[in-house]
């Protein structure tokens, strides 16, 4: 019932946050005031889980009371009759007679304790998965120091010749196939674009990759290594992603660039900046760096936050780069600006580039066409373009022009 409780709240509160983020396209569409029946709803379910605790912990509650209170007097009675029979002394039996209920004390505070800690766990928990990392620690049975398998994991994983999806299926909750049986490499040094219509698999591949999620069937292996193996901060300190959507917090400009590498200098954060043609508008801003920017970047235009996500990127300076189309919504200035910093990032790197214009695939390594969550084609531009098949449609819907 309590982890039932936690469940109900998470949602409750997700929900709520993205009806607050999402407000103003809500008031746009007139569809705001339907909302407050939606929360209703989730608030009335909530309620209803939070009284079925509050049930069960009256009951016993009320259960380890009623323990209690009978055996504080049948000790009473059974104290009564030896003093009455003179086994007893007066002095003796109103000692034992106040140390009684202070014995059933635990018994009764258990109760509340026990939902107390319950409660704790399930909030505890929540915490754990969040900041879960596959810390070093020294194997109890071997006496194996895991600090060199991390240092061993952390070379191959910035030397990698290979990333391999071998027959990978993803199923999600609701039974929906995300990816149904798909196999394809990444090879080290290139750029391997991803396209296909909305619904494809694209972000779920990224997602795979991030281990956000796991396969539901098959396996994905950097070189000879499955990711499962691959302990998660070390996995994910080796790649930079770049969403088309980037999360930004409400914190200076400098904080959000230096979450890529907490330890860089002011130094390295400019330098990132003007890597990805940030630092002109970053100066110009009222407190420059240390110019607090608002949740989610609320007051940087669209451009700007995603060149501040692109410095990221550059501070990181990871070998494996992963790119959810960032000139994605932009004017065509500010698009040309991101696409010559995205292109000096790439350079030297192994890059997943996950395509909805098809012109930033054309100069691709490879291109991998996904369809219904298989793959349907792979090859370059050129080849794909000459053979009559889902890319030539794409490329023939965007004008004949990558």
């Amino acid at each position: 019932l309590t982890k039932r409780q936690w469940q109900t709240l998470n949602r409750m509160s997700a929900y709520f946050l993205d009806v607050l983020q999402g407000i103003t396209t809500l008031k746009l569409f007139d569809r705001s005031r339907a909302q407050i029946k939606v929360i209703s709803v989730v608030s009335e379910r909530y309620r209803h889980t939070t009284l079925g605790i509050l049930q069960v912990t009256f009951l016993s509650a009320l259960v380890l009371e009623m323990v209690s209170t009978l055996s504080t007097a049948i000790v009473a009675v059974e104290i009564g009759l030896r003093l009455l029979s003179g086994h007893f002394t007066f002095e003796q039996a109103f000692f034992v007679l106040l140390l009684a209920p202070e014995f059933y004390l635990p018994l009764r505070m258990l109760g509340i304790r026990f939902h107390a800690g319950m409660t704790g766990i399930e909030a505890a928990n929540r915490i754990f998965k969040v900041l879960e990392t596959d810390l070093p620690r020294r194997d109890i049975q071997t006496g194996a120091d895991e600090h060199e398998m991390l240092l061993t994991l952390h070379t191959k994983t910035t030397t990698f010749t290979k990333i391999q999806f071998d027959d990978v299926f993803c199923v999600f909750r609701d039974q929906r196939t995300a990816l149904n049986g798909i196999t394809f490499d990444i090879n080290s040094g290139e750029t391997t674009a991803l396209v296909g219509p909305s619904g494809a698999g694209k972000s779920t591949i990224v997602q795979l990759l991030l281990r956000f999620l796991e396969p539901t069937q098959g396996e994905i292996t950097l070189d000879s290594t499955s990711l499962s193996h691959i302990p998660i901060n070390v996995l994910r300190n080796t790649i930079s992603w770049v969403p088309q959507n980037p999360y930004l917090f409400n914190d200076t400009v400098e904080a959000n660039i230096r979450l890529a590498r907490p330890e860089a200098s002011l130094a390295d954060v400019r330098e990132a900046a003007k890597n990805a043609y940030a630092h002109h508008f970053i100066d110009n801003l009222p407190h420059g760096y240390d110019t607090i920017i608002g949740e989610r970047g609320l007051y940087l235009s669209g451009g700007q936050a995603q060149r501040v996500a692109l410095a990221r990127a550059f501070l990181k300076d990871a070998p494996f780069l992963i790119l959810d189309e960032a000139t994605a919504n932009l004017d065509p200035e500010t698009s040309m600006q991101i696409q010559k910093a995205i292109t000096h990032l790439m350079k030297g790197r192994t890059t997943l580039l996950i395509a909805h214009r098809l012109y930033t695939v054309s100069q691709a390594d490879k291109i991998l066409v996904l369809e219904s969550g298989r793959l349907a084609e792979s090859g370059t531009h050129k080849t794909l373009s000459q053979q009559g098949g889902l890319y030539q449609q794409l490329v023939t819907a965007f004008g004949g022009k990558p």
